[in-house]
């Protein structure tokens, strides 16, 4: 088995099939950070010589709790995906935690897409617990947005930061009602000079950054979107953002 294709393959799937569309957003971030391994087993199955293997998700143990939860449905996720050979056969799915080596290993996982940013921002905002921090020189997109309100709704700490730009007015009251909301001048010659900043910081957790601004006209330029789940390098970005936050030209 490619444990990356059949990786993959689960989050297309989450995405698009409507058979898993009530547990879609709880069971994504679980799939995306999980470690897939393989046990073969000495038991036969159906055909002459072949055996089952079980499939091991090996999952963040901040994750762990809602994973097994969600035992059941991630189970049936794997049935649906797992592609059958003449050696092996699918035996259990099995829920674990990740393995720590060392008192002070922390996960670390960097990645970057160049397609569906929007979504990937979505599901970071979606996977966050306590707060998000995000310096984006320009903020037009509606659905961003609406996501945001949901998590404040829950008692998210939200803070933005935006540059001092005429199409930023278009969501500007809906920002400054609801968010911890910072303004930043244009400043320089002309006022040219403007934060051209694009990152979002999740729980101080995992950082996504890029090219693409918040806007509906982002989604149809060529774009980059890093992920990085690696808090010495969070911790730069929110530095960064606090050093932004209290900017004033």
């Amino acid at each position: 088995m490619d444990y990356q294709v059949f990786v993959n393959t689960m989050i297309e799937t989450l995405k698009f099939d409507e058979k898993f569309k009530e547990h879609r957003d709880k069971i994504l971030p679980i799939i995306r950070r999980s470690k897939v391994n393989s046990i073969a087993k000495y038991a036969f199955a159906i055909r002459p010589g072949q055996h089952y293997e079980d499939v091991e998700l090996r999952v963040p143990i901040p994750l762990i709790n809602e994973a097994n939860k969600l035992k059941d449905h991630i189970a049936g996720l794997v049935g649906y995906v797992y592609e059958e050979s003449d050696d092996y056969a699918l035996g259990s799915t099995l829920i674990k935690p990740q393995m720590l080596y060392s008192e002070t290993q922390e996960d670390r996982e960097h990645d970057v897409v160049f397609s569906e940013i929007e979504e990937t921002i979505i599901q970071g905002i979606r996977d966050a617990r306590f707060l998000i921090w995000a310096a984006v020189a320009w903020f037009t997109n509606k659905t961003i947005y609406d996501e945001l309100l949901k998590k404040k709704e829950e008692g998210l700490n939200i803070r933005i930061a935006i540059s001092d730009e005429e199409t930023n007015s278009k969501l500007l009251p809906n920002l400054k009602a609801n968010f911890e909301l910072t303004v930043i001048s244009r400043h320089g010659w002309n006022n040219y000079n403007r934060m051209h900043d694009k990152f979002c910081i999740i729980d101080l957790d995992y950082v996504m950054h890029g090219s693409y601004n918040w806007t509906p006209t982002a989604n149809h330029n060529e774009e980059t979107l890093a992920t990085a789940l690696d808090k010495d390098y969070v911790k730069k970005f929110a530095d960064e953002f606090m050093r932004l936050f209290k900017k004033q030209f």
